[in-house]
Parts: C-alpha cells; sequence; structure tokens
C-alpha cells in the first residue's frame, strides 16, 4: 500500500514539475522579443516552482530536514512572490518592490529558524507555514483588482490567485484538524501528499494558463501598437489615427466639442530636395516627438500625410486649440538639426476647428485643411481657426 501511494504521490510531483518547465518555457517563448517584462517574471517564478517539487521529491535525500524543509518553503514563496511582483510591476510600473521581498525573505528565515522546530501538524506549524503563500497570493489579487484596467482576462486571473489564496488557507486549518503533516521527509508516502499534489496540480494549470492568457494578450496589444505607429514620426499611422479618432468621437458624451488641429511642415519638399531624405527624416521624428510633447493626456496624434500630422483634443474649445498651435510654432522654429545648418529653420502652418455634435470626421476634417491652406495663403508659419460648424 505504501509503495502505491509513494507511486502516486511521485507521479503527482513530476506532473506539476513538468507543469512548471513547461510553463516557464512558454512565458519565455511568448515574449523572447517583446518588452512586457511580465513574461520573464513568470517565467522565473514557474522555475521556482518546479524547483520546489523536485526538492520534495528529494526531501528523504536531503541530510537536514531543516535544511530541506527551508529549501522547499523558499523556493515556493520566492515563486510566488517573483508572480506578486511581475503584477505588481506590470499594473503600477512605479512601485517599489523591495518590501515584498524583505517579507518574504523574513517568513523564509523565520522558518529556517523557528518555524521547523514547532510540532508538525501543529496549528502553529500549519498556519506559518501555509498562511505566508495565501497572504502573498491575496496581495497578488488585490493587485490585479486593484489596479488592472477591469478587463476579462484580469478579473478571472485574480479569480484564480484568490482560489490559491484560500487552497493555503484551507491546508494551514485542515493540516491540524486531520492531522495530516508529518514532516517533508514522509510527505511522498502520506495521502495528504496526494490530496495537496492534485489540488496543486489543478491550481497551477489554472494560474499558468491565466496569466499566459494575460502575458499573450500584453503582446499582441503592443505588436498591433507598433503596427499603428509611424515608424518615423511615432506618432499613429493615418489609417489607426482616423480609426481610433471615429471611436472617439462616436463615444463623447453629448454635447462634447472635440478639438482637431491639422499641422502641414512649410516648404518640406524644399528640404529633401535640397539636403537630402536624412535631413527630411529627422525633421519628421523631431516634429512627431514636439506634437506628442504638446498633446494632453487623452489627446490622438497621428501622422496622416507626408508632412501633414493631425491633432485630436477631446473636451476642446477654441482656447486650448490656440494654445496647442501656438505651442507647436514656437517648438518648430526653435528646433535645430544635425542634417540641417544652424540657420535653417522650420515652420509650421495650422488649421483648426471644432467638431460640431454629430458630426461626420471627415467633414471636420475637411474644414480644418480649408483653415491649413487659408493659413498657407496668409504667409505660413500661421495658424487659422475655420468658422465655426453647425450642429449637425
Amino acid at each position: 500500500m505504501t509503495d502505491a501511494k509513494l507511486t502516486d504521490a511521485t507521479f503527482l510531483l513530476l506532473i506539476n514539475g513538468a507543469i512548471g518547465l513547461t510553463f516557464a518555457a512558454a512565458f519565455l517563448g511568448t515574449t523572447w522579443r517583446s518588452s512586457v517584462e511580465l513574461g520573464r517574471w513568470c517565467a522565473t517564478a514557474f522555475v521556482c516552482a518546479a524547483a520546489t517539487v523536485l526538492i520534495e521529491a528529494l526531501a528523504r535525500d536531503i541530510p537536514s530536514v531543516r535544511l530541506a524543509s527551508t529549501l522547499s518553503f523558499g523556493s515556493l514563496m520566492a515563486a510566488l512572490s517573483l508572480i506578486a511582483a511581475g503584477l505588481r510591476r506590470h499594473y503600477r510600473p512605479d512601485s517599489h518592490l523591495g518590501w515584498l521581498g524583505a517579507a518574504a525573505l523574513l517568513a523564509v528565515v523565520f522558518t529556517a529558524l523557528a518555524g521547523v522546530d514547532l510540532p508538525r501538524g501543529g496549528w502553529a506549524q500549519a498556519l506559518t507555514y501555509q498562511l505566508p503563500f495565501a497572504a502573498i497570493l491575496a496581495f497578488a489579487a488585490g493587485t490585479v483588482l486593484r489596479h488592472a484596467p477591469g478587463r476579462a482576462v484580469d478579473l478571472v486571473l485574480a479569480g484564480v490567485l484568490g482560489l490559491c489564496a484560500l487552497q493555503f488557507a484551507a491546508k494551514a486549518v485542515l493540516i491540524p484538524l486531520e492531522g495530516a503533516d508529518n514532516g517533508v521527509r514522509d510527505y511522498l508516502t502520506s495521502a495528504y501528499a496526494r490530496y495537496s499534489q492534485t489540488a496543486g496540480s489543478i491550481l497551477s494549470l489554472m494560474l499558468g494558463v491565466a496569466l499566459l492568457a494575460l502575458v499573450v494578450r500584453e503582446v499582441i496589444a503592443e505588436a498591433t501598437g507598433r503596427l499603428e505607429r509611424d515608424g518615423l514620426s511615432g506618432v499613429l499611422t493615418r489609417t489607426a489615427f482616423l480609426e481610433r479618432a471615429e471611436r472617439l468621437a462616436e463615444a463623447a458624451p453629448p454635447g462634447t466639442r472635440i478639438g482637431l488641429l491639422l499641422c502641414d511642415l512649410d516648404h518640406f519638399k524644399a528640404i529633401n530636395d535640397r539636403f537630402g531624405h536624412p535631413a527630411g527624416d529627422e525633421v519628421i521624428r523631431r516634429f512627431g516627438a514636439l506634437l506628442a510633447a504638446c498633446a494632453r493626456q487623452g489627446d490622438l496624434c497621428g501622422r496622416i500625410g507626408g508632412e501633414e500630422f493631425c491633432l485630436l483634443m477631446p473636451a476642446a474649445d477654441v482656447e486650448a486649440l490656440a494654445r496647442i498651435a501656438a505651442a507647436l510654432r514656437t517648438g518648430a522654429e526653435q528646433m535645430r538639426f544635425a542634417w540641417l545648418p544652424e540657420e535653417r529653420r522650420i515652420t509650421a502652418s495650422l488649421g483648426g476647428t471644432l467638431i460640431a455634435p454629430g458630426e461626420p470626421l471627415a467633414s471636420a476634417i475637411r474644414r480644418a485643411d480649408i483653415a491649413l491652406y487659408q493659413a498657407k495663403a496668409d504667409g505660413r508659419n500661421r495658424y487659422r481657426m475655420a468658422d465655426r460648424p453647425e450642429a449637425a
């Protein structure tokens, strides 16, 4: 009977180890050429989880019970802490994580110095061993619920993290009630090992899938964002800008005025012809950065032509359009370029309008374009405001 239990528990340990390493490889492969750092955090975490399984499988061969328990606890604490830290950094990039690492280290040190000596299967030992895991997972779930944008993938992940936290909390209660924990060396021969590893397998799969779904979504969003960005100016491409602008205009609350600003670089063709395309590229790149810097939070910036840019400003008025236009004209004039002579200045002509409620975006762009060409006709390096639209 003991051999059967040993075989069952060892088999489940092998499954959990394989799960950990498989997910680690999946996270690394998914984010190999991506800037989504959460994938690297999760990959390292699942390697640590696989190490936990290996330590438990070899516990009988480790000469010291204290060492075996500390290694097992420490590797699992590292795995869960890495997941919690990765999620915190993902949703709150400015977060300081030193305190989280210090708390995890403190729990490991306590286990090594005192926790191992507590009576096995007693309340003190069960609570001090299991509750730190429950706490770190609850913290991770809270991070997702509080700081995530509330998408379905975020809510599912928070739910799975909550289930994992409940599992460890339940083990802290069930172990002393059932007298299930006889020590790390006797773990594989206990019925508790089979139940624990079965639950661990299911929850590891659920957690791995939920985390991988989040990482894949972020990688896809990053790739989509790169495709929507003009490679030279750094702002949205024409297609992406028009699509987003249409959605934003349609979603605006009734009565909201949206500002539209068209910008055209003066004599840009002459710059390319006289100084070469590297000079023209530098001008486009620098002006795109200027436009993005002048835009307010929530504004849309796009390059809709060779030297033509557009800025969509939700909840704007005539004064706001004029301020941004002035900032763009001044900023362009003050630029200096490596590919242009020191005395060469860049200017921009601008046309602005307010989109009337219900007005098609194409109609507003046409009116702003008329104002832009009026600015050019008046001598360039000017801003002109289109006539106020009539309500649609």
